[in-house]
């Protein structure tokens, strides 16, 4: 089961649903800033996670050492949880980061063994088999390149407001993805839980998909084509 939320992270709209992510976790959350610098940026983003599931009415949180400092004990945490918190951030940095680490493989164990991984954002975007890296640029358009494929057939537009404010992105990636990849513009505070192939809109806003031209309301099931 993954979450993928559009950002806005930690903030009172998405406790509802990081609640539920816990219960259906039922165990220990582990949160790993590894989208954020190493130092300040990781511990800070890192410890506003452990503080927010705290808050929400988890009652074993922890936050991973950083796997680019401690891979062993990052490993170890990882190994330990029953859901994963991957914050938002630079995708290039995570996407970078958790394949050189082992940590990739990490989370795709925790997935094997029936664990939870939310992904915000960055955290979102890399899980899928495509992913915009904003800090990149290929042919004058924005790089898209492939993620961890751990969602199906999906791409992630966070922070989704309307196509206007993400006309850069989505012409990178009609250029760049097969025509049946599902895009998915996901709003702040708002996420798509993915179970296989079901997908179910959660939190405060409708998620837009793309090529079909329609938002879906929060609860709303739909297939993943």
């Amino acid at each position: 089961m993954i979450c993928l939320q559009g950002g806005g992270e930690f903030s009172p709209g998405c406790r509802a649903m990081d609640l539920d992510l816990v219960h259906r976790a039922g165990g220990r959350v582990v949160v790993t800033a590894l989208a954020g610098e190493q130092g300040h940026d990781y511990d800070t983003a890192t410890a506003n996670g452990v503080r927010h599931f705290r808050a929400v009415g988890a009652g074993d949180v922890i936050g991973a050492p950083d796997a680019r400092e401690d891979r062993d004990g990052a490993l170890d945490a990882v190994a330990g949880a029953r859901l994963l918190v991957l914050p938002g951030g630079s995708p290039s940095r995570l996407l970078h980061a958790l394949r050189t680490t082992g940590m990739a493989d990490a989370v795709g164990h925790l997935l094997d063994e029936g664990g939870v991984v939310m992904g915000a954002s960055a955290g979102a975007m890399v899980l899928c088999p495509w992913t915009v890296l904003p800090d990149k640029r290929a042919g004058g358009a924005l790089a898209v390149e492939p993620g961890l494929g751990l969602v199906a057939n999906a791409l992630v537009v966070p922070h989704w407001s309307g196509g206007s404010s993400r006309g850069d992105w989505i012409r990178s990636v009609e250029a760049a993805v097969p025509a049946a990849t599902t895009v998915l513009g996901i709003p702040e505070e708002s996420g798509v839980l993915v179970e296989g192939t079901l997908l179910t809109a959660v939190g405060t806003a409708a998620t837009h998909l793309l090529h079909e031209g329609r938002d879906v309301a929060p609860g709303e099931t739909w297939r993943l084509s």
